[in-house]
């Protein structure tokens, strides 16, 4: 009678150990199918898609092909001078392709021939550093899906790093540089020709706003280039 007893109450025990394992594995499963399906997704949520990328592009590149009149006509000279009915809001020289649509022209910058209003592609980086935050690369990722369009596939874009105002000159110039190629680096790895990118670092010399110490000043932009 003992021995049974004793083997009954060891049968119970091993039951016990059983049931107590299965609920733990049941519960981590659960635990893993949860951030599995919920954690990705949030990590990768862009702030823009690939067709918003597309049509600011196609839009830019649209109006820089459209012929005024019988010819497109370049005008060099400043903002002023190529548009005397527009505030010049920049100094040094610009090019102008000037339309008779009644469209603002399109001014090209002469050291990157970058035309139009910058696309914000909202990269965020960790303080003072050029590493790129996953919300900024599921950004780039849907900015080289919008260029990967047919319309736009012989397009090259300059990649802009731009600083606020705090700390010194040379400090945010190489902050800027180093921000830019690093969206530009990570575009290559993704896919995107290096042959359609340019990188160039303006530190704190073109705020976006006017305060220049404000945060919308730390940005990095994509424009196109004119042909």
């Amino acid at each position: 009678m003992t021995l049974s007893k004793d083997r009954t109450a060891e049968t119970t025990i091993d039951f016990a150990d059983i049931r107590g394992t299965l609920v733990k594995m049941a519960t981590a499963a659960a635990l893993a199918l949860t951030l599995a399906t919920a954690t990705p997704a949030a990590a990768q949520d862009a702030t823009y898609s690939a067709d918003d990328v597309k049509q600011h592009f196609k839009q830019l590149k649209t109006r820089s092909l459209k012929p005024a009149g019988k010819s497109r006509a370049l005008c060099i000279g400043t903002r002023d001078e190529c548009n005397p009915n527009q505030a010049a809001n920049d100094t040094g020289g610009q090019v102008a392709v000037t339309q008779d649509s009644g469209e603002e022209p399109l001014v090209a910058d002469p050291e990157t021939k970058a035309i139009g209003e910058g696309f914000n592609l909202l990269v965020s980086f960790e303080y003072a550093s050029a590493r790129l935050s996953s919300v900024a690369k599921a950004n780039l990722r849907e900015f080289a899906k919008g260029i990967s369009d047919p319309d736009l596939a012989t397009a090259a874009f300059v990649i802009e790093g731009h600083t606020d105002g705090i700390g010194s000159a040379s400090y945010n110039q190489r902050l800027s540089e180093d921000r830019a190629s690093a969206v530009t680096e990570f575009l290559v790895s993704i896919g995107v020709g290096r042959n359609r990118l340019k990188t160039i670092g303006y530190g704190k010399t073109r705020p976006k706003v006017a305060d220049i110490n404000d945060p919308a000043n730390r940005r990095v932009e994509s424009k196109l280039v004119f042909e």
